[in-house]
């Protein structure tokens, strides 16, 4: 027998067989397996394995050569797979597969991203619906990185039909709203706007259905006002001074304040107005709202825009809008007169501001109140005077706690919270004048953080890198050494 021949026949069959047969331990093998029904979800799950191997061999990195060759074989049959079978795939699969199409981060999955979105967008549901938290995660670091700007309808789309209060809406807001922050699209503004009209009902107790509008409505708008504010869309700057306006919506409110905040001047000359009661349409609209909200006959007679206006312009903490506040201030009476003081304090003092501050300080009583909640006026400007950041106020402020007219534990309080903001204030050489009124006026709390402010004042005189250093301490952050971090 020839053996030379036999063993050349037997390799050439060997090589033969190779060819014409898939290898399972190769991508290409289930690839091609995604055809078939009957393994649609064996595939899948095979092929989620070689990019988990691959990513483990690459150290998590989704850029390395090797991934990217799997990605190259792999993604667009996946992302095929996801788009043209849809509603044929079982729920489990159909996530698993958004899952893993998603981890890739990768540009060729954007139809089955945008498939996420748009299906949920047709056919909302409550619940069994992971794909779009995954299609966000994937949408945010795209959007990140210039791409996938087709997914900026479908997104929306999706998110105007989110209920926070599903199960769906409790599992993926975080992500949408993390992705629509990102790079957000001019063409959002107006329906975003639509979204801020949309009324708040009053809470009822009891009544479960009402809350659940009350929370996915305040999901919807506040996430609206942050997007808005990013927009610099000076067309939403009335819509979001209705929200503030609104009492029904107070959960929005802040969110819609700092959105004016970014949307600069122009929001601010409307508050001035507003302030000053020159802006006619938003007055009525406050003043409608607050006798809505409130069932009275009448519309309210304390200026309630004064006090929101007074509240903005605090927040967005611009120069330019003293000499108003402070006009306004000087012809109002009472808790709107102590309100605009406070919100004062906020802004970066000049001359006039500090002693227009005083002032109002001054005219103040034990049992005085301001709006909106009530707060004791007084110990509410106390608080605010250390906002001027003006080691210069201690003297006043020490003066203040001798002469201020009244008896009792108020009195005592008033004092005790004195001392505490002189403490925040003081440099080295008013320890002593400050220190006296802390053992005069304090408790054992005041006085063991007197002992903190005096050696850290000591410590760091007028040095600012110093006390920035002691607030970067994670030890002035404890309980025990917190008005270390205060002070500093």
């Amino acid at each position: 027998m020839n053996f030379g021949t036999a063993m050349v026949i037997g390799t050439t069959a060997v090589a033969t067989t190779v060819v014409g047969c898939k290898d399972e331990s190769q991508p290409e093998y289930w690839v091609e397996k995604l055809n078939d029904k009957a393994w649609k979800p064996r595939s899948i799950k095979r092929l989620e394995q070689f990019f988990e191997d691959a990513l483990t061999k690459a150290d998590k990195d989704l850029t390395k050569p090797e991934v990217q060759k799997l990605l190259d074989q792999i993604a667009e049959p996946l992302t095929k797979t996801y788009v043209d079978d849809f509603d044929a795939l079982d729920t489990k699969t159909r996530v698993s597969l958004i899952k893993l199409i998603a981890s890739f981060r990768d540009e060729r999955t954007v139809p089955a991203l945008k498939k996420a979105f748009e299906e949920y967008a047709k056919k909302p549901k409550e619940k069994d619906y992971e794909d779009m938290k995954w299609a966000a995660r994937a949408t945010e670091d795209l959007r990140k990185a210039g791409k996938g700007a087709e997914l900026a309808d479908p997104m929306l789309q999706a998110f105007l039909k989110l209920k926070y209060t599903s199960q769906v809406g409790g599992v993926t807001y975080k992500d949408l709203t993390a992705a629509m922050l990102v790079k957000p699209e001019k063409s959002w503004a107006g329906p975003l706007r639509t979204v801020l009209s949309n009324e708040i009902p009053k809470p009822k107790q009891g009544d479960l259905d009402v809350q659940k509008t009350i929370n996915n409505e305040t999901f919807w708008q506040v996430t609206a006002a942050r997007i808005l504010g990013e927009l610099d869309d000076q067309e939403s700057i009335e819509p979001l001074f209705v929200c503030v306006l609104d009492p029904t919506k107070g959960n929005v409110a802040t969110t819609a304040i700092m959105a004016l905040v970014k949307l600069g001047k122009p929001a601010m000359d409307r508050a001035i107005k507003l302030l000053k009661g020159e802006d006619e349409k938003l007055k009525e609209t406050s003043l409608a709202k607050m006798q809505k909200f409130t069932g009275a006959k009448e519309p309210p007679k304390d200026e309630p825009y004064v006090q929101m206006a007074a509240i903005i312009l605090g927040t967005m903490g611009r120069v330019e809008s003293l000499p108003a506040m402070i006009e306004v201030m000087k012809a109002q009476k009472g808790g709107n007169q102590a309100l605009i003081a406070q919100e004062m304090a906020k802004i970066p003092a000049t001359d006039d501001s500090k002693a227009a501050f005083k002032e109002v300080f001054e005219a103040q009583g034990l049992d005085s109140r301001m709006p909106p909640g009530g707060a004791n006026s007084l110990l509410s400007l106390t608080e605010a005077a250390s906002l001027f950041y003006d080691a210069g106020m201690v003297p006043w402020l020490l003066e203040r706690a001798e002469k201020q007219k009244g008896s009792g534990e108020d009195l005592k309080t008033f004092q005790a919270n004195i001392s505490v903001t002189a403490m925040k204030l003081m440099k080295a050489d008013q320890a002593e004048a400050v220190k006296a009124a802390v053992e005069k006026y304090g408790t054992k709390i005041e006085k063991d953080s007197f002992k903190q402010a005096e050696e850290l004042t000591k410590a760091c005189g007028d040095r600012v890198d110093c006390y920035l250093e002691k607030v970067e301490k994670s030890e002035n952050q404890d309980k025990k050494n917190q008005f270390i971090g205060i002070k500093a």
